[in-house]
């Protein structure tokens, strides 16, 4: 359906041009409860610090069934999907021999069991005469039965500006 209406042959749906001609604005994403923003904020800082140390470690199984849902999705750059445990653990246990890693929160939005957060992923290679290199980097999360996890995430060569 997409190929054909992308070509002209089909409209893809109605609706979205009527929404188009909208004149409202849209404002600033609604605020999660103080108590489940501070509770992201624990849980996420936990995790964070866990896959900081599996890096350290070069432990992949810890980073991959402890920080990601079953069902989790990455890409980067290249935009090559991965899809799934097995996929991340095949892709981690490189990873994780190659640098450690620093997670610096820049900016997120929590909802009631849903949130993203836009980090600073930093390496620091194991290998000293490679030079540390950062990533922006987005991780989506969901929680389930009252703990966060990490649905997936996506990123880039770059580095959001340090926090004034």
């Amino acid at each position: 359906m997409l190929a054909s209406a992308l070509f002209g042959l089909t409209p893809l749906l109605a609706a979205p041009a009527a929404a188009a001609a909208s004149t409202a604005v849209v404002g600033d994403l609604p605020k999660a409860s103080p108590a489940n923003a501070a509770e992201f904020r624990r849980q996420a800082d936990a995790l964070y610090r866990l896959k900081e140390d599996a890096f350290a470690r070069g432990d992949a199984d810890t980073v991959v069934d402890r920080f990601y849902a079953r069902d989790a999705i990455a890409f980067g750059p290249e935009g090559t999907p991965s899809i799934g445990r097995d996929a991340f653990r095949e892709e981690y246990r490189k990873v994780v021999q190659i640098a450690n890693v620093k997670v610096e929160p820049f900016a997120n939005h929590v909802g009631q069991d849903a949130a993203w957060e836009w980090v600073n992923f930093h390496g620091f290679p194991k290998d000293k005469s490679q030079k540390p290199f950062t990533f922006i980097m987005i991780f989506v999360f969901a929680k389930k039965d009252g703990q966060w996890v990490s649905g997936g995430d996506a990123y880039t060569v770059g580095a959001f500006p340090k926090a004034d």
